[in-house]
């Protein structure tokens, strides 16, 4: 049986937007988002602990009710059609927020005041943000922060789905322009770095020399190293071959201290407190800075006042939205 959006929203009632508010319910998107993660009915039931008869008559209303069948039922798995994808992209956003409305109303409870989970790229997390957070935290002093350091590409997927009340990065592909709103702050310079006593920091090298060397990169879907790569390309030299990918800084940085090992990595991480002294930047233009940063979030929701109080922090007060 074939069936489209077009066909669903005929199925569904003219006030369908009413009727899903009215007639779903957290507990049926948790038993797709079970169904999702374990491919299998009995043990979707099982995580929900109900019966495995009780579970299949859930689905089956949650489709007719939506007049689209979500899972494709083949011998020992079921696999999520297309419209499927879609409605467990909500689900899991619904049940992100589910999960931070619990814990904001425990910390509520016991005496806290609030939550603010950001994410950050590496060149920001040492430099602006430490002042950014102390300053919050000096007038809400039991306000919860999390931080996680990642790259951009990383931690808009986080955003997306709710983990994350905020990022500090940059777009890193053009649609997501329609599901992100942005405040610039700065640009971003990189370095090539290596241990102080490296060979190569006795001369002037060329690109074509460092690639040679071992190498600790971001993965190739992140800005940074696009624009190594695209570096590379224009010079007409190959991309290193010895490569280890990560997004940890700290992992990185301990990599190059400790071996021959060359990264790239945002100036503002070397020049740094905790690492001035222990690292050398090779003398190499690597492209441009890589584009502004700045505060990413989900377009066309307000900003709660711990956010708007957090980049005001970052900004200044006239610019903060």
């Amino acid at each position: 049986m074939c069936f489209s959006i077009i066909g669903m929203m005929r199925y569904m009632p003219h006030d369908s937007g009413i009727h899903a508010k009215t007639w779903l319910r957290i507990r049926h998107m948790v038993l797709l988002v079970a169904l999702d993660e374990s491919r299998n009915m009995h043990a979707a039931a099982r995580q929900l602990n109900i019966s495995q008869p009780a579970a299949s008559k859930m689905l089956k209303d949650i489709e007719g009710f939506l007049g689209i069948p979500l899972f494709l039922r083949e011998p020992g798995r079921m696999e999520p059609t297309d419209a499927g994808v879609t409605v467990l992209r909500y689900a899991r956003r619904l049940l992100n927020d589910t999960d931070r409305l619990v814990e904001e109303l425990a910390s509520l409870r016991e005496g806290g005041h609030g939550r603010l989970a950001l994410g950050s790229v590496p060149g920001a997390a040492p430099v602006m943000l430490p002042r950014a957070m102390a300053e919050l935290k000096s007038h809400r002093p039991r306000l919860a922060i999390s931080l996680i350091e990642n790259s951009s590409d990383r931690l808009l997927v986080d955003l997306e789905y709710k983990l994350l009340d905020a990022v500090i990065g940059r777009y890193t592909e053009p649609s997501q322009r329609h599901l992100f709103d942005f405040l610039p702050l700065k640009e971003e310079p990189v370095s090539v770095v290596a241990r102080p006593d490296h060979p190569l920091c006795q001369g002037t090298p060329e690109l074509a020399e460092v690639v040679r060397w071992p190498w600790v990169l971001h993965p190739m879907a992140s800005p940074m190293r696009g624009l190594f790569e695209a570096a590379l390309a224009e010079a007409g030299v190959a991309s290193p071959r010895n490569v280890i990918e990560t997004t940890s800084t700290q992992a990185s940085l301990q990599l190059v201290a400790s071996t021959d090992t060359l990264s790239l990595l945002p100036s503002s991480v070397v020049k740094t407190t905790f690492s001035q002294g222990r690292f050398a930047v090779l003398p190499l233009t690597i492209g441009e800075p890589l584009g502004y940063y700045g505060v990413l979030t989900r377009k066309g929701e307000p900003w709660p006042e711990l956010l708007t109080e957090f980049v005001a922090s970052l900004v200044g007060e006239e610019d903060a939205p």
